[in-house]
């Protein structure tokens, strides 16, 4: 079957969450009950979100892969009011259709999303693993791109 790359529907928000949730468990245990309750409260917090876009990998009926672009309005400057970027964040594609292309689809997909949504740029913070796809993607090293971080990185 033929995997179909698209932007998430509303009636996919229980799916989404339940990929976001692989992702977050998929190196390490995970625990026991809570699955509900994190749809539940995904599911709130994407339904109030319009600063974000979902795309998704179908296979089928099935969702294989997912990945979110946040977008975020910058300050204008003369001439150019209606400015922003995306931020590619938490991209992910199940372990058994891994290998054929289907993460490096997603990418693509968002950054034309960002590209349809007047972004002037798209950015990620990538784990290593993930380095090549956004290389392969167009992503280059960016000497200006500083980062503080506030938290223990997950």
């Amino acid at each position: 079957m033929t995997i179909e790359i698209r932007e998430a529907t509303r009636g996919e928000t229980a799916e989404l969450a339940k990929l976001r949730w692989r992702s977050t468990f998929e190196r390490r245990p995970e625990p026991d009950g809570g699955l509900d309750d994190y749809i539940r409260s995904f599911s709130t917090w994407w339904e109030r979100r319009e600063d974000y876009v979902a795309v998704v990998a179908a296979d089928g009926p099935g969702l294989v892969g997912v990945g979110f672009l946040a977008l975020a309005a910058r300050v204008p400057v003369p001439g150019e009011l209606d400015r922003r970027t995306g931020d590619i964040q938490s991209v992910f594609v199940l372990p058994d259709h891994r290998g054929r292309g289907i993460g490096s689809s997603v990418v693509r997909a968002l950054v034309e999303h960002g590209r349809e949504r007047g972004c002037s740029r798209v950015t990620v913070h990538s784990g290593r693993r993930a380095v090549p796809v956004y290389e392969r993607a167009g992503f280059q090293r960016d000497p200006q791109l500083m980062v503080h971080p506030l938290t223990e990185a997950e």
